[in-house]
């Protein structure tokens, strides 16, 4: 916008009086050209988000007649009323200069009828616009986003950055966060046209001002694990999968279901389907990876676990009073979910049974306090910094919480022994679960989730993303260890809770979480990452009323067969 407002000031401050005289008997018209958006990619090049050309019809107000006869002809070719037309030209009215666009994906027939009559539509123009294509429809949809028309109260807030009428922007995913880099450059065409809105050509001497295209995006996302990811999401109706590399953040596959189609957003949604898009039960445009909040359940003990060993309050090999089933404690009994017990085990062996009675006991020994405080400094309550937004922060309870809620009586260090295993207040991602296993896979580092590797300019040299780390786990390496341990058993040991996700010739380390709903059935968590001894993947799997953690093992176990046989294969 700012080169059309300088190339404006050429013509009418400049240049003012030789063309004044040249618009005496004709006019110069300065059409925008819209620049291509870039392009979104997966990590190995292919497409994820391409462009296509299409015809759109706009008016051009300074030179519009808005009679009855021109208006019943818009009518008829476009197939849209006059006061739809009027309330598009009145919405984007900031120049009067600038093409207001009334329809888009106009065909060529209609383009044709109005080259053949244009004299009978003064103000009236058709231009070649990109349009966004999305070939793999509502394959991560919500990781991708997608664009619409800039509405009056995001025009007022953006003209200053050369945003203006009937711009597209981003407005979820990819699509909204790296905006700036894809939108490109507009340039302008200008045409010398006589009075009566007949194109003459080129204005004698004067260059047009190219678009230059937006910036390709090359994205985390493997387009084969995404692919396969959303295969093996089909059947659930609510949830989660996000498969992550430890050793960087970089997600390589990100599903979220109910998803949709972004082709919807190619078109003018109506109102039914967008009624169908904000679901209030739902919610199909909620990215549930980032936005969803849950309790935790029992992959949270891993936090417990962590923070009893390096308070000395337990190691590997520390027995405490024996699981019958529940315990003791205050006025009321805490159960396990195992109703007959898991008898007397160490801590590994209650990492990899998941034993309730046994956790809560740690708790008490670890308090509140701490439990709060390590949960914090482990990444949750708080935004990973996933580089897509809004992102949720989940919620940590403390005990100025509670005194707040419930008054200074209100409430007994007992809650302490449901947050321990996940229960209670405590709220989680599943990205925070997903940046949290990752940290204990690779040893304790915490690397800030990302879903773009690089930003391509057309002319300029390429931008890496770096990887940025939220620090370290609070937590010593004899702590992990124990806690990989726990996993490791979770999954290979008879009596561990998520054995099918074992693969035969790669050890699995995991944990299962089955999380309490009051509104129906429970949630389901499975979490694993592989191999155990040298972790490339980290999968994280939350199926809302999806009942036992354990039973979705299966799905964390395909998606590793066809990482390690297919993905790792064809890159070597």
């Amino acid at each position: 916008m700012l080169l059309i407002t300088v190339a404006l000031f050429n013509l009418q401050v400049i240049k003012g009086e030789y063309y004044y005289r040249l618009s005496e008997q004709n006019r110069i018209r300065i059409v925008p050209k819209r620049a291509a958006r870039g392009k979104i990619l997966d990590r190995n090049g292919k497409i994820l988000v391409d462009n296509r050309p299409t015809y759109t019809i706009s008016v051009l107000p300074f030179e519009f007649v808005s009679n009855p006869e021109v208006m019943s002809r818009l009518e008829k070719l476009l197939d849209i009323s006059s006061e739809s037309i009027i309330k598009k030209i009145d919405k984007g009215g900031i120049s009067l200069y600038a093409p207001i666009p009334i329809k888009r994906k106009v065909n060529f027939a209609d383009v044709s009828k109005l080259q053949e009559h244009l004299l009978d539509y003064p103000g009236v123009i058709y231009e070649v616009e990109p349009q966004r294509v999305y070939p793999w429809h509502s394959h991560a949809a919500h990781v991708l986003g997608y664009i619409g028309e800039i509405s009056a109260p995001e025009l007022r807030k953006l003209y200053k950055d050369n945003y203006k009428a009937g711009d597209f922007l981003g407005k979820l995913g990819i699509e909204k966060s790296y905006d700036s880099f894809l939108r490109g450059r507009d340039g302008a065409e200008f045409i010398e046209v006589r009075v009566t809105g007949e194109v003459v050509g080129p204005v004698k001497g004067k260059s047009n001002i190219p678009a230059i295209s937006g910036a390709d995006i090359i994205s985390t996302l493997d387009l084969g694990l995404q692919a396969y990811a959303e295969t093996l999401m089909a059947n659930v109706q609510t949830g989660v999968f996000i498969a992550m590399d430890p050793r960087n953040g970089e997600i390589l596959a990100m599903v979220s279901r109910p998803s949709f189609d972004l082709e919807l957003f190619t078109e003018t949604i109506t109102d039914s389907i967008w009624e169908l898009l904000n679901d209030r039960e739902t919610h199909p445009l909620l990215n549930r990876s980032i936005q969803g909040t849950y309790p935790p359940a029992s992959i949270f003990k891993l936090v417990t676990a962590m923070g009893a060993v390096d308070e000395g309050i337990a190691n590997a090999n520390t027995h405490l009073q024996a699981c019958h089933g529940r315990i003791w404690y205050g006025d009321r009994w805490f159960h396990c979910w195992n109703r007959r017990g898991h008898g007397d085990i160490n801590l590994v062996e209650a990492i990899s049974q998941s034993c309730d009675v046994y956790f809560y006991q740690l708790s008490l020994h670890l308090g509140l306090n701490n439990w709060s405080e390590l949960s914090k400094s482990s990444g949750f309550g708080k935004p990973t910094g996933i580089d897509i937004s809004p992102e949720a922060s989940g919620f940590v309870p403390t005990r100025d919480y509670f005194t707040e809620r419930y008054g200074r009586r209100g409430w007994g260090t007992g809650v302490v022994l449901n947050l321990c295993i996940g229960q209670g207040e405590i709220l989680v991602t599943p990205i925070q679960i997903a940046q949290y296993m990752s940290a204990i896979a690779n040893g304790g580092v915490v690397y800030r989730p990302k879903l773009v590797k690089e930003i391509r300019p057309p002319m300029e040299r390429p931008l890496i993303v770096e990887n940025e780390t939220n620090g370290r786990l609070p937590a010593s390496g004899v702590a992990i260890k124990i806690a990989k341990e726990g996993m490791f058993r979770a999954i290979n040991a008879p009596l561990g809770t998520g054995a099918w996700a074992q693969l035969p010739n790669i050890n699995v380390a995991g944990k299962t979480g089955t999380a309490q709903n009051p509104h129906g059935e429970d949630h389901a968590w499975f979490t694993c990452y592989a191999p155990a001894e040298a972790p490339r993947l980290v999968i994280v799997t939350l199926v809302e009323h999806g009942g036992s953690g354990g039973a979705w093992a299966p799905l964390a176990r395909d998606f590793m067969l066809n990482y390690f046989n297919i993905y790792e294969a064809r890159i070597n």
